[in-house]
């Protein structure tokens, strides 16, 4: 079983849970409803893991409620966040696949609600169903576009920049209001905390962001857009 706690749930809630959910669209309801029987809902606290690095994968994940985030860590403890999945939106599309253990790690940044399905039903369901297949290729193109941009944003760009990028980012997929610490947002840009906080005391000069503790407000987003029109995938 997961390492959450097994909850209680509506077949009904589950159903309208993988009809709005990224991947699975153009999903007819019968196969919808299919993938909600194989389907439970598990809880994890905030801090919670949901899955560790070099953990077999057992189970295909998607967001039912909450924040989740998906990280890669080195051995000598820096953390680059790869994806910030928030409901309806899957954290582990290669694993099911694979079942071998791999680099990424997952954690409640929230209080939260995943609706889990066994690994080797989601896989039996996917490969006799080309448009969910079909979908998951779109998204992981996407994801994999965006980890190659990051790796040249390492290179080449100014970690001012690369923070413009991030809050572009979160902006757009999170409104105006983005509830993350310094420290969230350096792992989502690749830096420091202290760097972070540095850059954003520029912005706020700016009259771009305000912020407080755990917590950031876009004030003017076409300044930030104007800064960095090339968003992420997170």
């Amino acid at each position: 079983m997961p390492s959450g706690e097994v909850i209680e749930s509506q077949a009904q809630e589950r159903r309208e849970l993988f009809s709005r959910a990224m991947g699975f669209e153009g999903l007819d309801p019968g196969q919808i409803a299919d993938l909600a029987e194989m389907s439970f809902y598990s809880s994890f606290a905030k801090g919670a893991p949901v899955f560790l690095q070099e953990d077999p994968c057992k189970y295909f994940y998607l967001v039912a409620q909450g924040l989740v985030k998906v990280f890669i860590s080195s051995s000598s403890g820096v953390c680059v966040t790869y994806l910030l999945a928030k409901r309806g939106e899957p954290i582990n599309l290669i694993g099911p696949f694979t079942g071998s253990p791999r680099i990424l790690s997952a954690q409640a940044m929230q209080d939260s609600v995943i609706a889990c399905v066994p690994r080797d039903k989601f896989v039996a369901f996917a490969v006799t169903n080309p448009i969910l297949l079909a979908n998951i290729m779109t998204i992981l193109g996407k994801a994999i576009d965006s980890a190659n941009s990051r790796i040249v944003d390492m290179m080449e760009k100014r970690v001012e920049q690369r923070l413009v990028r991030v809050l572009t980012t979160l902006f757009e997929k999170f409104g105006a209001e983005i509830r993350l610490t310094s420290g969230e947002l350096a792992e989502l840009a690749g830096t420091t905390t202290e760097t972070t906080l540095r850059t954003m005391s520029r912005l706020r000069g700016l009259g771009i962001v305000e912020s407080k503790r755990g917590q950031v407000k876009i004030l003017s987003p076409a300044s930030l857009k104007d800064l960095d029109d090339d968003p992420l995938w997170v």
